[in-house]
């Protein structure tokens, strides 16, 4: 995981040149955009992170490349989703989970954005707010927070928290599965640790066929919740009451 954004072109520590720029998903980072903010159709959609994560034949190692929602020179993502703290959770949720190098720049896990004029520089760069004084807001302490940035903070902290110790995440094998009906899942294996990261755009209940999933072999399984901490048992269907991203673990 890295936690800033190291400019391209930069030396590393023994002297050399190093090209970050080569290996950034950028494909992926629009993929993940487009994915949220499409309406559903056979071509658009959550359609797009399938078919990115599926055509990852095409690199030697993905595993090595990095993949992020924004940078110091690119609109935040909680501007590019229209100021949706649900789909923010969506993006970085999956991107965490996927097997990737992930890189999260400062301020997604207080929806920091750039929407007053989207791409301007000053704004994608804002200070981090706490430790000056001039500063009302700390994010350090909570002060000044809204509850959406208390929130989202929360929601950042738990699924780091989670994917720093999983083997599954690090290194295990990926099996996804196309969308259907709004809704995309995504599992991350490695012996007894699965992970499993349901995306599901509906905006009313919706009942998750969990006998699609078969091949995976956890059926009657106990899946914990890593945000909410409930538990489930991994059988027939999973009851998704509203819009949002899903992360169970088996451990």
């Amino acid at each position: 995981l890295l936690v800033a954004y190291w400019q391209d072109g930069h030396n590393n520590k023994d002297g050399y040149k190093s090209n970050l720029r080569s290996t950034m998903d950028f494909p992926m980072q629009k993929a993940i955009v487009d994915a949220l903010n499409e309406d559903e159709s056979w071509d658009k959609g959550l359609v797009k992170i399938y078919e990115g994560l599926a055509n990852d034949f095409a690199y030697a190692s993905p595993k090595d490349i990095m993949v992020f929602l924004d940078n110091h020179d690119k609109s935040r993502i909680f501007t590019e989703v229209g100021e949706d703290i649900t789909k923010t959770k969506m993006a970085l949720g999956y991107m965490l989970a996927m097997p990737r190098i992930a890189q999260v720049y400062y301020g997604t896990e207080i929806l920091m954005n750039d929407t007053a004029k989207p791409g301007d520089h000053g704004l994608i760069r804002t200070e981090f707010p706490g430790g000056w004084d001039d500063h009302t807001v700390n994010a350090f302490t909570g002060e000044g927070l809204t509850e959406d940035q208390k929130n989202m903070q929360e929601f950042t902290k738990k699924v780091l928290n989670y994917r720093k110790s999983s083997k599954a995440i690090h290194e295990g094998k990926t099996i996804h599965f196309a969308p259907e009906d709004g809704v995309y899942t995504l599992f991350r294996i490695l012996n007894d640790e699965v992970v499993a990261v349901v995306i599901n755009k509906n905006g009313i209940p919706t009942k998750l066929d969990l006998t699609r999933f078969q091949e995976i072999g956890v059926d009657g399984k106990t899946f914990a919740n890593i945000v909410s901490g409930e538990t489930i048992i991994w059988k027939d269907s999973l009851e998704l009451t509203e819009k949002g991203i899903t992360i169970l673990t088996t451990k």
